[in-house]
């Protein structure tokens, strides 16, 4: 048996370093002039407000061919809309934020565009989205988060003014494989209330076509927990993977860092033990956390909260802590699973700040619920 202080350095073996992992963002509408324009929160409308009869009647399904498959998908427009074939049709996807077609009113005012954004690392489309709604100045007025296997998705009622118009904004995002897709839809201010069923009928009826469903971009890597519960955990390939051998013998302790050396930009630190040996979740989550403090890492211990999982036997508790790695901000997020066997607890510690142009935090959070939902879903009854 290691000595508590030995266990608590090496819990968790952590480098943050400057290095930051290169992925593709979004570019901006060069033709636009944008400032941003408070307004108040408000609730988040997500029914469509037509009768299905209405639906039928006054809609279409609006097919979009293409020779990339990515890109092909249909959707559901008013029958009174057009579709602006000169805008967008890409024949070929060149890594960037594509726009693929564009439809809207005759006068153009109430208009829903779709995009494709090409990733080249695993995200979650709502952490992809929120920086790109920072760099092009939209104001966030309500929002949700849509689970998904691919990640989670964003639903967003924003904000912005256009050549000092003021404008609303419904954005809703996608993924599948290696790609993004953002549906971009927006009228002046007075007249959103109009048209933001049409907006939620394209959003609701948006789907592929002709891609294969892909959850993930990358190929996951299996790593295994063999003292406690006898299964394992998933996480990206691109994520090395290292044993602490430093724990006690019936403990288990793994390193992921997302890059090496001067590039590692993130970790992740999974922790397992008998449950006998603490007494609540609190308490192995504060060994955790001062295995990180042992290197560097300034933070106070989080406020754990418990957050259903929907299985029988299986607690989760999640908390998410400001922290500070030499002089630059970060953040720890810790979650503890408990079962009737033992304690696991993942722990992540990533970069954090108003900009991050090259989505090192959403990689990190995107290999974190990987890891996390993995276990989960091995823990759940077979059947």
């Amino acid at each position: 048996m290691t000595s508590p202080a030995r266990r608590e350095r090496g819990v968790l073996f952590f480098i943050l370093a400057a290095g930051l992992l290169a992925i593709l963002t979004p570019r901006t509408h060069a033709a636009e002039t944008i400032t941003a324009k408070e307004r108040p929160m408000a609730d988040l409308r997500t029914t469509v407000q037509a009768t299905r009869a209405e639906v039928e009647r006054d809609y279409l399904h609006q097919a979009f061919p293409s020779p990339v498959p990515a890109f092909a998908f249909e959707l559901m427009i008013p029958k009174d809309w057009l579709w602006f074939e000169k805008d967008g049709r890409p024949a070929k996807a060149d890594g960037g934020l594509q726009l693929l077609a564009r439809y809207g009113e005759k006068n153009q005012e109430a208009i829903t565009e779709v995009y494709a954004q090409q990733i080249e690392r695993e995200v979650a489309p709502e952490d992809w989205l929120d920086p790109w709604m920072a760099a092009n100045h939209y104001t966030v007025v309500a929002r949700r988060s849509v689970p998904s296997d691919a990640g989670r998705n964003a639903d967003v009622l924003a904000s912005r003014s256009v050549q000092g118009q003021p404008y609303l904004y419904r954005l809703r995002t996608f993924k599948n494989g290696k790609f993004i897709y953002l549906l971009h839809s927006f009228a002046p201010e007075r007249r959103y209330a109009t048209a933001e069923d049409a907006f939620l009928v394209a959003a609701a009826s948006f789907k592929l076509t002709e891609a294969k469903p892909q959850p993930t971009m990358e190929i996951l890597q299996d790593v295994a927990l063999n003292k406690v519960f006898q299964l394992g955990f998933k996480v990206p390939a691109s994520w090395t993977v290292r044993a602490d051998d430093s724990v006690d013998a019936d403990c288990q302790s793994w390193g992921l860092s997302n890059g090496t050396g001067a590039d590692r930009a993130g970790m992740i630190n999974v922790y397992t033990a008998p449950r006998d040996r603490f007494r609540a979740p609190d308490q192995i989550a504060h060994l955790v956390a001062n295995g990180m403090r042992h290197l560097g890492a300034s933070f106070a211990d989080g406020a754990l909260r418990e957050v259903p999982t929907g299985t029988t036997g299986v607690s989760f508790w999640t908390a998410d802590t400001p922290a500070t790695l030499g002089q630059r901000s970060a953040l720890v997020r810790q979650t503890v699973i408990a079962t009737a066997k033992g304690w696991a607890v993942f722990t992540l510690v990533t970069p954090a700040g108003p900009s991050d142009p090259y989505l090192v935090t959403a990689i990190n959070k995107r290999a974190f619920d990987i890891a996390i939902t993995s276990l989960l879903n091995a823990l759940a009854p077979a059947g």
